[in-house]
Protein backbone atom coordinates (compact mmCIF):
# COMPACT_ATOMS: atom_id res chain seq x y z
CA UNK A 1 0.00 0.00 0.00
CA UNK A 2 1.19 3.32 -0.58
CA UNK A 3 1.09 6.42 1.80
CA UNK A 4 -2.35 7.15 2.91
CA UNK A 5 -3.23 10.10 4.80
CA UNK A 6 -6.83 9.58 5.82
CA UNK A 7 -6.30 5.97 6.92
CA UNK A 8 -10.12 6.09 8.55
CA UNK A 9 -11.57 6.75 5.23
CA UNK A 10 -9.30 4.14 3.31
CA UNK A 11 -10.71 1.44 5.65
CA UNK A 12 -14.13 2.06 5.37
CA UNK A 13 -13.60 2.34 1.96
CA UNK A 14 -11.26 -1.21 1.63
CA UNK A 15 -14.29 -2.62 3.84
CA UNK A 16 -17.14 -1.31 1.33
CA UNK A 17 -15.56 -2.50 -2.08
CA UNK A 18 -13.89 -5.63 -0.56
CA UNK A 19 -10.25 -4.63 -1.47
CA UNK A 20 -7.67 -6.68 -0.48
CA UNK A 21 -4.95 -5.42 -2.47
CA UNK A 22 -1.48 -6.39 -3.35
CA UNK A 23 -0.71 -6.85 0.11
CA UNK A 24 -3.08 -8.20 2.22
CA UNK A 25 -0.84 -7.73 5.83
CA UNK A 26 -1.17 -4.59 5.29
CA UNK A 27 -4.52 -3.93 4.12
CA UNK A 28 -4.95 -6.44 7.58
CA UNK A 29 -3.41 -4.19 9.62
CA UNK A 30 -5.14 -0.95 8.72
CA UNK A 31 -8.27 -2.72 9.08
CA UNK A 32 -7.32 -4.09 12.65
CA UNK A 33 -6.47 -0.44 13.54
CA UNK A 34 -9.86 0.64 12.04
CA UNK A 35 -11.64 -1.80 14.22
CA UNK A 36 -9.66 -1.19 17.45
CA UNK A 37 -9.22 2.26 17.30
CA UNK A 38 -12.86 3.48 15.49
CA UNK A 39 -14.94 0.72 16.16
CA UNK A 40 -13.56 0.06 19.73
CA UNK A 41 -13.67 -3.99 19.01
CA UNK A 42 -10.91 -6.59 21.20
CA UNK A 43 -8.63 -8.73 19.82
CA UNK A 44 -10.43 -11.63 19.11
CA UNK A 45 -13.52 -9.68 17.44
CA UNK A 46 -10.96 -7.87 15.79
CA UNK A 47 -9.56 -11.05 14.53
CA UNK A 48 -13.00 -12.69 13.48
CA UNK A 49 -13.84 -9.58 11.41
CA UNK A 50 -10.24 -9.49 9.85
CA UNK A 51 -10.85 -13.36 9.12
CA UNK A 52 -14.52 -13.02 7.77
CA UNK A 53 -13.36 -10.23 5.14
CA UNK A 54 -10.75 -12.35 3.69
CA UNK A 55 -13.08 -15.17 3.40
CA UNK A 56 -15.37 -13.06 1.54
CA UNK A 57 -12.56 -11.16 -1.01
CA UNK A 58 -9.11 -13.03 -1.08
CA UNK A 59 -9.64 -16.13 -3.56
CA UNK A 60 -8.08 -19.27 -2.23
CA UNK A 61 -7.76 -18.11 1.64
CA UNK A 62 -6.89 -20.66 3.56
CA UNK A 63 -8.01 -19.73 7.02
CA UNK A 64 -5.38 -21.87 8.80
CA UNK A 65 -2.22 -20.56 7.26
CA UNK A 66 -3.60 -17.02 8.19
CA UNK A 67 -4.55 -17.50 11.92
CA UNK A 68 -1.42 -16.94 13.52
CA UNK A 69 -0.76 -13.86 11.37
CA UNK A 70 -4.22 -11.91 11.65
CA UNK A 71 -3.88 -12.88 15.51
CA UNK A 72 -0.50 -10.86 15.55
CA UNK A 73 -2.28 -8.34 13.45
CA UNK A 74 -5.15 -8.12 15.92
CA UNK A 75 -3.06 -7.45 18.32
CA UNK A 76 -0.96 -4.33 17.40
CA UNK A 77 -4.26 -2.51 15.64
CA UNK A 78 -4.35 -0.78 18.85
CA UNK A 79 -0.75 0.23 19.35
CA UNK A 80 -0.11 2.55 16.27
CA UNK A 81 -2.38 4.99 15.93
CA UNK A 82 -5.00 5.22 12.98
CA UNK A 83 -4.12 8.42 10.76
CA UNK A 84 -6.65 11.06 9.67
CA UNK A 85 -4.33 13.37 8.25
CA UNK A 86 -6.61 15.73 5.82
CA UNK A 87 -3.89 17.52 3.45
CA UNK A 88 -0.41 18.24 3.56
CA UNK A 89 -0.11 21.91 2.72
CA UNK A 90 2.37 23.14 0.03
CA UNK A 91 3.09 27.03 0.30
CA UNK A 92 4.21 30.02 -2.10
CA UNK A 93 7.50 30.24 -1.11
CA UNK A 94 8.77 26.63 -1.04
CA UNK A 95 6.96 26.50 -4.83
CA UNK A 96 8.71 29.34 -6.16
CA UNK A 97 11.77 27.82 -4.77
CA UNK A 98 11.52 24.84 -6.55
CA UNK A 99 10.82 26.46 -10.00
CA UNK A 100 13.54 28.65 -9.59
CA UNK A 101 16.04 25.28 -10.65
CA UNK A 102 15.67 24.54 -14.16
CA UNK A 103 15.39 20.66 -14.46
CA UNK A 104 12.25 19.33 -14.68
CA UNK A 105 13.55 15.82 -13.17
CA UNK A 106 14.95 17.83 -10.42
CA UNK A 107 11.76 20.08 -9.45
CA UNK A 108 9.48 17.22 -9.35
CA UNK A 109 11.99 15.32 -6.92
CA UNK A 110 12.14 18.28 -4.91
CA UNK A 111 8.34 18.65 -4.86
CA UNK A 112 7.82 15.12 -4.07
CA UNK A 113 10.70 14.80 -1.16
CA UNK A 114 9.19 18.22 0.67
CA UNK A 115 5.68 16.35 0.52
CA UNK A 116 7.14 13.42 2.18
CA UNK A 117 9.31 15.54 4.52
CA UNK A 118 6.43 17.45 5.67
CA UNK A 119 4.31 14.52 5.82
CA UNK A 120 6.71 13.52 8.56
CA UNK A 121 6.89 16.72 10.32
CA UNK A 122 3.07 16.06 10.74
CA UNK A 123 3.44 12.80 12.32
CA UNK A 124 6.59 13.56 14.38
CA UNK A 125 7.58 16.69 15.98
CA UNK A 126 10.74 16.09 16.22
CA UNK A 127 11.31 14.84 12.61
CA UNK A 128 12.57 18.44 11.13
CA UNK A 129 12.46 17.72 7.51
CA UNK A 130 13.81 14.67 7.31
CA UNK A 131 12.76 12.23 4.12
CA UNK A 132 12.29 8.65 5.70
CA UNK A 133 11.56 7.00 2.42
CA UNK A 134 13.71 4.85 0.34
CA UNK A 135 14.98 6.15 -2.85
CA UNK A 136 13.32 4.15 -4.98
CA UNK A 137 10.06 5.07 -3.90
CA UNK A 138 10.50 9.34 -4.27
CA UNK A 139 11.78 8.59 -8.02
CA UNK A 140 8.80 6.45 -8.53
CA UNK A 141 5.96 8.74 -6.85
CA UNK A 142 8.33 11.52 -8.72
CA UNK A 143 7.05 9.82 -11.87
CA UNK A 144 11.07 10.25 -12.78
CA UNK A 145 12.56 8.26 -14.59
CA UNK A 146 16.79 7.18 -15.43
CA UNK A 147 18.81 5.46 -17.57
CA UNK A 148 21.49 3.87 -15.65
CA UNK A 149 20.51 3.53 -11.57
CA UNK A 150 23.62 5.55 -10.36
CA UNK A 151 21.76 8.58 -12.08
CA UNK A 152 19.21 8.45 -9.34
CA UNK A 153 22.50 9.61 -6.64
CA UNK A 154 23.84 11.50 -9.58
CA UNK A 155 20.99 13.59 -9.28
CA UNK A 156 20.58 13.42 -5.59
CA UNK A 157 23.96 14.80 -5.65
CA UNK A 158 23.38 17.53 -7.84
CA UNK A 159 20.18 18.73 -5.74
CA UNK A 160 22.27 18.59 -2.50
CA UNK A 161 24.81 20.91 -3.94
CA UNK A 162 21.99 23.46 -4.50
CA UNK A 163 21.99 23.36 -0.90
CA UNK A 164 17.81 22.85 -1.06
CA UNK A 165 18.44 19.09 0.67
CA UNK A 166 21.14 17.09 2.41
CA UNK A 167 22.52 13.75 3.70
CA UNK A 168 22.70 12.00 6.93
CA UNK A 169 26.31 12.44 8.14
CA UNK A 170 26.08 8.69 8.83
CA UNK A 171 27.44 6.33 6.25
CA UNK A 172 24.70 3.73 6.76
CA UNK A 173 22.15 6.47 6.39
CA UNK A 174 20.63 7.12 3.00
CA UNK A 175 17.89 9.47 4.37
CA UNK A 176 17.40 12.92 3.19
CA UNK A 177 16.59 16.36 5.02
CA UNK A 178 14.78 18.82 3.15
CA UNK A 179 16.30 22.61 3.55
CA UNK A 180 13.38 24.58 2.08
CA UNK A 181 10.35 24.47 4.11
CA UNK A 182 8.44 27.46 5.11
CA UNK A 183 4.84 27.17 6.78
CA UNK A 184 4.12 30.79 7.63
CA UNK A 185 3.88 31.48 3.92
CA UNK A 186 0.51 31.29 2.08
CA UNK A 187 -0.69 28.04 1.63
CA UNK A 188 -1.14 27.24 -2.68
CA UNK A 189 -1.71 23.60 -2.58
CA UNK A 190 -3.13 20.77 -0.78
CA UNK A 191 -1.91 17.56 -1.20
CA UNK A 192 -4.34 14.75 -0.66
CA UNK A 193 -3.00 11.85 -2.33
CA UNK A 194 0.69 10.48 -2.42
CA UNK A 195 0.54 8.27 -5.06
CA UNK A 196 1.27 10.40 -8.09
CA UNK A 197 3.27 13.55 -6.75
CA UNK A 198 5.19 13.96 -9.65
CA UNK A 199 1.73 14.62 -11.79
CA UNK A 200 0.51 16.69 -8.80
CA UNK A 201 3.16 19.19 -9.29
CA UNK A 202 2.96 18.98 -13.21
CA UNK A 203 -0.49 19.11 -12.83
CA UNK A 204 -0.20 22.77 -10.71
CA UNK A 205 1.54 24.19 -12.73
CA UNK A 206 -0.03 23.88 -16.32
CA UNK A 207 2.72 20.91 -17.58
CA UNK A 208 0.14 18.66 -19.30
CA UNK A 209 -3.43 17.39 -19.41
CA UNK A 210 -4.29 15.68 -16.40
CA UNK A 211 -7.38 13.97 -14.28
CA UNK A 212 -8.62 12.50 -11.60
CA UNK A 213 -10.13 9.07 -11.85
CA UNK A 214 -13.82 9.09 -10.93
CA UNK A 215 -13.63 5.95 -9.34
CA UNK A 216 -10.61 5.95 -7.41
CA UNK A 217 -9.67 9.26 -7.67
CA UNK A 218 -5.90 8.79 -8.89
CA UNK A 219 -4.15 11.63 -10.98
CA UNK A 220 -3.89 10.36 -14.47
CA UNK A 221 -2.27 11.66 -18.04
CA UNK A 222 -5.68 12.29 -20.09
CA UNK A 223 -5.31 10.24 -23.20
CA UNK A 224 -8.90 10.69 -24.99
CA UNK A 225 -12.12 13.24 -24.05
CA UNK A 226 -13.70 10.33 -23.09
CA UNK A 227 -11.21 9.24 -20.65
CA UNK A 228 -13.29 9.71 -16.73
CA UNK A 229 -10.81 6.49 -15.12
CA UNK A 230 -7.28 5.30 -14.65
CA UNK A 231 -6.01 2.18 -16.55
CA UNK A 232 -7.01 -0.36 -13.72
CA UNK A 233 -10.29 0.90 -12.72
CA UNK A 234 -11.17 1.30 -16.81
CA UNK A 235 -10.30 -2.49 -16.64
CA UNK A 236 -12.78 -3.10 -13.47
CA UNK A 237 -15.36 -0.69 -15.05
CA UNK A 238 -15.06 -2.96 -17.98
CA UNK A 239 -15.86 -6.06 -16.61
CA UNK A 240 -18.67 -5.19 -15.03
CA UNK A 241 -19.86 -3.28 -17.97
CA UNK A 242 -19.85 -6.94 -19.71
CA UNK A 243 -21.47 -8.52 -16.68
CA UNK A 244 -24.18 -6.60 -16.81
CA UNK A 245 -24.00 -7.02 -20.52
CA UNK A 246 -24.16 -10.69 -20.31
CA UNK A 247 -26.90 -10.63 -17.32
CA UNK A 248 -28.93 -9.11 -19.60
CA UNK A 249 -28.90 -11.00 -22.25
CA UNK A 250 -29.77 -13.87 -20.74
CA UNK A 251 -33.12 -12.14 -18.81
Amino acid sequence: MSVILNEKEQAEKIIKKGEVGNKPTSTLFLLSKYYRQEEKLGEKKTAQKLNEFMEKNYKGYNEALWEDIIEDISKKGKKYLLQEIESINITKVELDIISSVENMKYQKLLFTMLCYAKLYNTLSETNNGWVNTEVKEIYKAARVTVKYRNDKFLYLNDLENTGLISFSNKNDNLNMKVNFIYNNSNIVLKIKDFRELGYEYQNYIGDGNFIRCSECGRLVKKKGKRDKYCSKCKKEKQLEWDLSYKNKIRN
